[in-house]
């Protein structure tokens, strides 16, 4: 073979070697695009179903606090909010996290857990309030209530933090790796 026979295929070679770099490249900067857009997608639509049960309650028990709503018709949405924490929480568990991302998705699920036992702070006051007779009950299930609510309050910014978070990690990494879409 002739040096103009073997010069061509070794730039040819090299041609196609560094093409199939930056192929493998490109790929892997999308499936790093759409692994953090889909997983954006699945915080927020986790928030976009916490939020309004979490809303609801804060207003719900703040009726009780000021004792504009009966203890006992609360109960029923504690319930219900405590099963929605809890399922949402395994949902979370369930989730195949991208790179970097790990701490923040620990931090949201203590904070379903939080919010879980805030719940049952105030369930617990508004059983003491519907079964309580004595001043001492009175004060005691008030505590609990306001305690429970204000934890309710904390979970809540603290969740809403770690969902701001996830939202611009994951813009930030499709910018990292050329989509802004």
């Amino acid at each position: 073979m002739t040096l103009g026979i073997v010069l061509p295929l070794v730039l040819l070679a090299l041609l196609v070697f560094v093409l199939v770099l930056l192929a493998r490249r490109a790929a892997r900067a999308l499936a790093v695009v759409r692994a953090s857009k889909a997983f954006q997608g699945e915080v927020t639509g986790l928030a976009g179903r916490v939020t309004p049960v979490i809303e609801d309650l804060l207003r719900r028990v703040d009726a009780v606090r000021h004792h504009q709503l009966p203890a006992e018709e609360v109960r029923e949405t504690l319930a219900s909010a405590h099963t929605t924490f809890e399922d949402e929480r395994e949902i979370i568990a369930t989730w195949q996290l991208p790179i970097g991302f790990t701490a923040v998705v620990g931090d949201m699920a203590q904070d379903l857990d939080r919010l879980a036992r805030a719940v049952e702070t105030i369930d617990f006051g508004t059983q003491l309030v519907v079964t309580g007779s004595s001043r001492q009950r009175e004060l005691e299930a008030q505590t609990a209530i306001k305690r429970g609510y204000l934890n309710l309050l904390h979970a809540r910014q603290s969740f809403q933090d770690h969902v701001a978070t996830v939202v611009s990690r994951a813009e930030a990494a499709r910018r990292r790796n050329g989509s802004g879409a």
